[in-house]
């Protein structure tokens, strides 16, 4: 079916010729159009789930090409969005229309001295990383190597530091936004501090576009590791899995676990090649300290029945510790190497576990997983609490604090009678899942089909998103399936969050 849409949606009608030869002129990046032999690879998102086909792709190298690609969206009132990374788990990345490229804006500059950097949007973690390595520091950022800062900050950013040190738009102390009018604002807590509260969580392509990102740093690099493992090949020990689960999630979540421990529950088939793969939980994670007294913090988990202690890692540079998490002794998932697409198209659905799951919860939706038609199958438990849950509700559109854990469930494919196989699964997942939901789900892991969006990811929050977006993109140029809605701007009346100063003057213009 996927391949199917593929083909259907190989064609669109291109931007003018006068504005596509325009806009090549004037700019120092590349413009790619339907026709071009470039255009069907470059339209593509990292999941083929994904074909959107659209009117023109700019690479920008500079901001003075995003000022003219907003300038000619204008003239033509055409919907723009934004890509850095390309990994929108709904396609959003990639939509027709107006598509800004901005994964070659991606310089990198450190100020170790005031623990500082200044970060393109199209900068990937594998560089990011790297560079801070160089200096022995360190902020939160995405486990995939290939995850560009744009995106992820906007939707919030978890990673395995993340309850050591906050999600990463909790890291974020100012950043450069091009307004669709094409002015260049600066936004803090003290500059345009509705727009910098707003893009903080309230995810890309809404509010402007995003031009670099100031973050706060800390010292030291290096983190200890470890894995837990139960296997789940019998039922006796998928309900000792089950059990671990409803005293981690009592004890060791939100409140137990000690803030220097970051941590993840994989669900994942595993075994070595060849063979048929095993049903595990897996627990992974990151410890800021010594080898030793990460032991002792794991000594209450490996009491736990059917826990057994995978692996031990002494302190070693993140960049090294987050790659050997994730594949070792086996990838997460663990595809054949010849797969065709690689990686093959994935449907991902976001839930977030508020409320306490019983013990029985828990062995039914692990019994669920075990069921899965596909060895490729994963479900992963991101665990909160910690600097995460000490940032305020309302510090930034962020708003997902009060939770034990994201539960994400990711389904693979490769045949059209796969894909309906799995969709028919991940479809069954939501309704085991439903009893326990209490309606928030992450937004950097938005699913294509949810007309319940807003409330999910924004809550409460969301008729401030939408007058933020009124007053910042009130042309709505910057639009998706699941963008902001602008509302038109009103005066703040009584019960109107404090602190947002930006707002006092409706006419104020928003430039730095």
């Amino acid at each position: 079916m996927w391949a199917a849409r593929r083909e259907a949606e190989g064609s669109t009608q291109g931007l003018p010729a006068k504005y596509a030869e325009e806009l090549q002129r004037n700019i120092l990046g590349t413009v790619v159009l339907p026709g071009d032999p470039e255009y069907n690879a470059d339209r593509m998102l990292s999941n083929p789930r994904f074909s959107a086909c659209p009117e023109v792709i700019v690479y920008c190298e500079v901001e003075a090409d995003v000022a003219e690609c907003l300038r000619v969206a204008r003239a033509l009132l055409m919907a723009v969005v934004v890509r850095s990374g390309g990994h929108s788990t709904a396609g959003f990345s990639s939509q027709n229309g107006f598509l800004i490229d901005v994964s070659r804006m991606n310089d990198v500059c450190i100020t170790p001295e005031a623990l500082r950097a200044w970060v393109g949007p199209g900068t990937n973690f594998g560089k990011f990383n790297a560079k801070l390595q160089t200096y022995d520091l360190h902020t939160p950022g995405g486990a995939c190597p290939d995850v560009c800062v744009g995106g992820y900050m906007q939707g919030g950013g978890y990673g395995f530091t993340a309850r050591i040190f906050g999600m990463n738009c909790d890291q974020v102390e100012e950043i450069r936004v091009m307004l669709t009018d094409g002015r260049i604002v600066h936004a803090s807590a003290d500059l345009n501090p509705d727009l910098f509260w707003a893009v903080r969580g309230g995810t890309g392509s809404n509010f402007g576009v995003l031009l670099a990102v100031k973050y706060r740093l800390y010292r030291g690099s290096n983190f200890s590791g470890f894995s837990v493992r139960w296997s789940m090949q019998t039922d006796d020990g998928t309900a000792k899995a089950a059990q671990s689960l409803a005293w981690l999630q009592e004890n060791f979540m939100r409140t137990g676990a000690p803030d220097t421990l970051g941590y993840q529950m994989i669900w994942a088939f595993e075994g070595p090649t060849g063979q048929p793969k095993e049903p595990v939980l897996l627990m992974r994670g990151v410890y800021r300290g010594s080898r030793e007294d990460l032991q002792a913090v794991l000594s209450p988990v490996l009491d736990l029945p059917g826990a057994t202690l995978q692996a031990l890692y002494d302190p070693q540079p993140y960049v090294d510790l987050n790659r050997i998490l994730l594949s070792e002794p086996y990838e997460v998932p663990e595809f054949p190497a010849d797969m065709t697409p690689m990686p093959p198209p994935e449907a991902k659905i976001s839930r977030y576990v508020a409320k306490p799951v019983s013990a029985d919860g828990w062995k039914q939706l692990l019994d669920y997983f075990r069921s899965s038609p596909s060895p490729y199958t994963i479900a992963a438990m991101e665990i909160y609490g910690g600097a995460i849950a000490r940032m305020p509700v309302r510090g930034n559109a962020f708003l997902h604090r009060d939770v034990y854990c994201d539960l994400f469930f990711d389904v693979f494919w490769l045949t059209e009678q796969e894909e309906e196989q799995m969709m028919q699964f991940i479809k069954g997942w939501e309704e085991t899942f439903a009893p326990h939901w209490t309606g928030q789900s992450y937004q950097n892991y938005p699913s294509p089909d949810n007309p319940g969006f807003a409330e999910q990811y924004w809550g409460d929050n969301y008729w401030l998103l939408r007058l933020i977006k009124g007053k910042y993109d009130p042309l709505n140029l910057l639009r998706f399936p699941q963008s902001i809605a602008p509302l038109e701007w009103h005066p703040p009346g009584p019960g109107f969050p404090p602190g947002f100063k930006g707002f006092e003057d409706p006419i104020q213009a928003a430039a730095g």
